[in-house]
């Protein structure tokens, strides 16, 4: 899954093209590009801190000229790298795929014999690595992707060499807890060794074996001690052909004691290992990552200097198919409790449909649950869908590859077109509405009138990057980055156009809580460590809250009835009042890994939640010690972005939906934790988040969707569709799903409900 390139990220790099974000890492970004020769290859790129110390670069060049040499079946190849440039930077083979991580939490702990063929080809991978003089030092789940040709090891090519002269600073600790040798936890011990990725091989197929991690989860120095000093949990390893034994080995404190990496390879090889990776959900989901044939003739990507004001044009629709009546009425997965929004997970690289532009929907007859209407481009794509009040709006592109794009209003009864504007051309998924107005400055469409499409706000006439944005009081704030360490936050009168107040330059902030009048603003991990709480009226900052130097920031913040909750990258929960005031001492989540980038903070029925990687926790504001926990399977397939890209938990009929695993859809009490109902859904691998309109939750999985009753979790109905869904979303008269890139599709609702 990509992200859009930001107005600071560059466009090229050496010879390759960049077209997109794939995440960051210790080291720096991430990016999707795109060689001359047209190979699609992953761009690491090295933070402005690392590429600025000399030293720095020529251990850079050092050992990305000894990852080029490394060479296997069961690595990503690293094909070429700059040091010299002013931003460094590596790229590797762009091998499509899901995270060992992802494909465990989807499918459940792998069976032993794919254990060992796992453990095959990951030692056949590190055989490689220290070949080439490299320690890979953070071999983990995150960093093993299952491919349709099998699992590879990537993220070698910023390893540390075997000369001890790798790209850490004195005293430091590169690793992953729960996965970094005893040895190398002192920072002051001997340099990493082969031994080292021995001992996180052990840990990974311990974790692939039972689908959690051998020293537990916590926080880091919970997990650093009893790596050090306790045994690790290995219950539901098999001692079946050895394997129990091995890991145990591989997990041995002495390094001097653990098997090598051959003598590994010889206990593991096996002359018919299981092609695992084809079975479900495993393939689905590597299919699914597929990326999207980009025309050799696409444009590159531009740099968003400026943007003009959107101008209405006659409609040009898409073409569709349809079918009949009525009007829409908005319904998710919960709320936000001061206006009318629903917003969508980012849309994924699909395939795409043919023709010129978008034509008229095309309707057909509609019994109870029946199809009502499609909508097909011709040679455009689709790929955000949006229900609010009577109308459906898309976004998408005129042509496959275009870096402009369109949204278009349609009427939800029978898909006819409504407006049209243009729009920029990559979807973020943070679109939403309020009082009456869409609300999507990521598209350079910041406030236009649903019923008219007539814009109210104007894109600003410099468009730096935007952190996040939302409504409160009337307003329309948002967060602007014009460098790294400057951001300011801005409101917006949504009818006159009118700016209301601008902070003064400081940190970045996550997606704020709102409470009233009053918007927290939490700086983002390492920015800073004070809370700001500001008037939405005025900006004016009423009060600040700090962070003890040990919190590390924040990766969630959501409001109470009577305050705000934060929790911190160190899993600190601290409670504010209203006020500003601390409302009872600073809590801390014991034994709870919380992941970044797949860890979010919600609330619901007074109890706070936490979606932390695989696991889903529920506990009241007072006391993090009462907590339930349960497996769930991650952010993205759960925990939709609303407005803003702030993501919410489904909540609905005082039960909390989420996915438990790739085909089982569970309602859970959030006060208890205790199950209501679990159901299961069939259609493939489950990606998209459930939501509830009414009495009734619609969930897809795969190429299927089904309606099933709140109350109990009864199936009403299942809909075979033409392929994958990729969006979802309901109201009180049916559904509405995204099939890729290729469609937008409306459904009655089933009889009975």
């Amino acid at each position: 899954m990509t992200d859009p390139l930001l107005a600071s990220d560059p466009r090229q790099l050496g010879g390759i093209r960049l077209l997109g974000r794939l995440g960051a890492g210790g080291m720096g970004q991430v990016y999707l590009g795109r060689t001359r020769g047209g190979r699609l290859v992953a761009v690491k790129t090295v933070h402005e801190h690392l590429a600025d110390d000399p030293h720095y670069r020529e251990r850079f060049r050092r050992e990305a000229a000894a990852a080029r040499a490394v060479t296997g079946a069961h690595t990503a190849p690293v094909l070429d790298a700059d040091p010299d440039s002013p931003v460094p930077w590596l790229a590797t083979a762009f091998l499509p795929g899901v995270t060992l991580s992802r494909a465990v939490a989807a499918g459940g702990a792998l069976r032993p014999d794919a254990v060992r063929a796992l453990g095959a080809a990951l030692t056949e991978a590190l055989t490689a690595i220290h070949a080439a003089g490299l320690v890979h030092r953070d071999l983990k789940p995150s960093n093993v992707l299952v491919t349709a040709d099998g699992p590879r090891v990537i993220d070698f090519g910023i390893a540390r060499a075997v000369d001890g002269q790798g790209l850490t600073e004195a005293g430091a600790i590169i690793g992953t807890p729960g996965y970094l040798a005893p040895e190398l936890i002192a920072g002051d011990g001997p340099p990493a060794t082969a031994a080292a990725d021995v001992f996180a091989l052990g840990a990974v197929l311990a974790f692939a074996a039972t689908g959690r991690t051998p020293f537990g989860t916590g926080t880091v120095a919970i997990l650093l001690f009893r790596t050090v000093h306790e045994e690790p949990e290995l219950s539901g390893v098999t001692r079946s052909s050895g394997l129990r034994e091995l890991v145990e080995r591989c997990l041995g404190k002495d390094p001097e004691a653990r098997p090598t990496v051959r003598t590994v390879l010889r206990a593991l090889r096996d002359p018919r290992p299981p092609l695992w990776w084809r079975e479900e959900p495993v393939r689905s989901l590597v299919l699914a990552d597929e990326p999207v044939p980009e025309p050799e003739d696409a444009p590159p990507p531009t740099v968003r200097k400026a943007v003009r004001e959107p101008v209405a044009g006659p409609v040009r629709p898409w073409r569709g198919r349809a079918v009949a009546r009525r009007g829409l009425l908005l319904a998710g997965g919960g709320g936000l409790a001061a206006f009318l929004a629903y917003a969508v997970l980012r849309p994924t690289p699909d395939g795409g449909g043919s023709g010129a532009s978008w034509d008229p929907v095309v309707r057909t007859g509609a019994a109870a649950g029946g199809a009502r209407w499609s909508l097909e481009p011709r040679s455009g794509e689709v790929d955000a869908l949006l229900v609010a009040g009577a109308s459906v709006l898309v976004h998408g592109t005129d042509a496959a590859g275009s870096s402009s794009g369109v949204v278009e209003a349609r009427a939800g009864a029978d898909g006819a077109p409504l407006w049209r504007r243009k729009a920029d051309g990559t979807a973020s998924g943070w679109w939403g509405t309020s009082d009456g107005l869409l609300l999507a400055p990521d598209l350079g469409l910041p406030a236009v009138a649903l019923a008219s499409g007539t814009v109210r706000v104007k894109a600003p006439q410099l468009a730096p990057t935007l952190g996040w944005f939302t409504a409160t009081g009337g307003l329309l704030v948002e967060s602007y980055g014009e460098t790294s360490s400057e951001w300011r936050t801005r409101a917006t009168d949504p009818v006159g156009g009118a700016v209301r107040w601008t902070t003064p330059p400081g940190p970045a902030t996550v997606a704020p809580a709102v409470l009233g009048d009053a918007l927290l603003l939490a700086p983002v991990p390492a920015a800073s460590t004070r809370l700001r709480c500001v008037g939405a009226k005025d900006g004016a900052e009423r009060w600040t809250y700090p962070l003890a130097a040990g919190d590390g920031g924040a990766l969630g913040v959501c409001a109470l009835p009577d305050g705000f909750a934060v929790l911190t990258t160190t899993g600190r929960v601290h409670l504010v009042g209203a006020d500003g005031r601390a409302v009872r001492p600073v809590q801390t989540l014991a034994d709870v890994a919380l992941p970044a980038g797949s860890t979010a903070l919600g609330q619901s029925a007074g109890r706070l939640l936490v979606a932390a990687g695989n696991r889903l926790y529920g506990f009241p504001a007072s006391d993090v010690r009462d907590r339930w926990s349960r497996a769930t399977l991650g952010l993205d397939a759960s925990w939709p972005k609303r407005l803003g890209g702030a993501r919410a938990p489904v909540t609905g009929g005082g039960l909390l939906l989420h996915w438990r695993d790739a085909g089982t859809l569970e309602a859970v009490a959030p006060a208890t934790g205790r199950v209501r109902w679990s159901a299961p859904v069939g259609g493939g691998v489950a990606q998209v988040p459930p939501v509830v309109a009414g009495p009734v939750v619609y969930a897809a999985a795969g190429s299927g969707c089904t309606a099933l009753r709140l109350t109990d979790g009864r199936a009403l109905r299942s809909w075979p569709l033409p392929d994958r869904v990729s969006e979802l979303a309901a109201d009180g008269a049916g559904w509405y799903a995204r099939i890729g890139k290729a469609s937008i599709r409306a459904y009655d609702k089933p009889s009975g409900a």
